[in-house]
């Protein structure tokens, strides 16, 4: 039987102090993955940080827009591997760097090549060490290690982080802010709930992690959102105790697909498609949604922009990326034929309501 995968994902805010990585902090998550991979499990770590690492490396810049931001990322990219890599060297433990992005994984060719890569690496005892590949594509790391955690079938994705896990509300504003410990299945109502954390040095924040949960638990992979530097953090989430929030995938788990899933929540909705009811049944059927089933677009949005589908008064039915803005929507509304959101392009969320 083959030994059980665990995706860990850590964000910038819990590996830097200072604006530069911090030895202490990486050699810590080493330890932990070290003792995953003792333990009888197959860890893949993910991890963010390259970017603070390269500005600092650069002396706090690297430039301007996208393109310092890629620069900062490829300086930074060899620092933050070897950190994990001595630390993993230092416990008897072989790292192989990774760097790549969604768009690897949708693409049929490289995704079943870094299947079968992974798959090796991880056969033969080595701690796969990925990093979103931000040098071509600045995006961020929470929504990879969730595509990858469905890529690989793994018992868990693990995101660890600076903040205990998902509030009722926000723990920055409200003393009285109740810790959500576990979900049975993600839904709308627990993402509105949740909110979003603060900004860091990242690219991430709650949102990300939000939808990496979704992509995860709708295609069967147990998440977990936790405070990286709790003690024993992913021995505790593995032996079942009660550290962050745990959110289960539901019962019956639809195939997908990892596209459509990466499309649907990699960014968080801009707005609502509002559609009569028969759009209900071209979801369940998997079928593209027309124009002349939409009566509405609520918020601005731009085509190509991550919408809801719902039915009015109904909570949505589906999330993906729209091929028409809400201008443009409505000016179209009494045109027949175009094409509003692709079933490549969505997901349905029938089952989460």
């Amino acid at each position: 039987m083959q030994p059980e995968r665990i995706v860990v994902k850590i964000g910038t805010s819990s590996l830097v102090t200072d604006g530069r990585l911090d030895p202490h902090k990486a050699d810590a998550l080493a330890a932990s993955v070290a003792d995953l991979t003792h333990s009888g499990l197959r860890p893949v770590l993910v991890t963010s940080g390259a970017i603070a690492q390269g500005r600092s490396v650069l002396g706090g810049g690297g430039g301007a827009g996208e393109e310092g931001l890629r620069l900062a990322a490829a300086v930074g990219q060899g620092p933050l591997f070897e950190a994990f890599r001595a630390g993993l060297a230092r416990r008897g433990l072989t790292a192989a760097q990774f760097l790549f992005t969604p768009l690897d994984l949708c693409d049929d060719l490289h995704r079943d090549g870094l299947r079968s890569a992974l798959d090796h690496a991880l056969d033969r005892g080595v701690v796969p060490v990925v990093n979103e590949n931000d040098a071509v594509q600045v995006r961020n790391n929470d929504i990879l290690a969730a595509l990858l955690s469905v890529l690989l079938r793994a018992r868990l994705l693990a995101l660890l982080t600076d903040v205990r896990g998902l509030y009722g509300s926000d723990p920055r504003t409200d003393p009285d802010a109740r810790l959500i410990p576990e979900a049975k299945g993600m839904t709308v109502e627990l993402e509105r709930l949740a909110g979003s954390s603060a900004g860091g040095p990242g690219t991430g924040g709650m949102i990300s992690k939000l939808g990496a949960v979704w992509i995860a638990t709708l295609a069967g992979v147990t998440a977990a959102i936790a405070d990286a530097h709790e003690p024993r953090v992913l021995s505790r989430l593995l032996g079942g105790e009660p550290v962050g929030t745990l959110v289960h995938p539901r019962d019956t788990v639809r195939d997908h697909g990892l596209e459509p899933l990466w499309r649907a929540f990699s960014a968080p909705p801009r707005g609502t498609v509002v559609c009569r009811p028969a759009a209900r049944h071209a979801i369940e059927a998997g079928r593209p949604v027309p124009l002349p089933l939409v009566t509405r677009a609520e918020g601005a949005f731009a085509a190509g922009d991550v919408v809801d589908v719902a039915v009015d008064g109904t909570p949505p039915i589906a999330r993906g990326r729209t091929r028409l803005g809400s201008l443009s929507l409505a000016e179209a509304l009494s045109a027949d034929g175009a094409t509003v959101l692709h079933p490549s392009e969505y997901v349905s969320l029938l089952e989460a309501c």
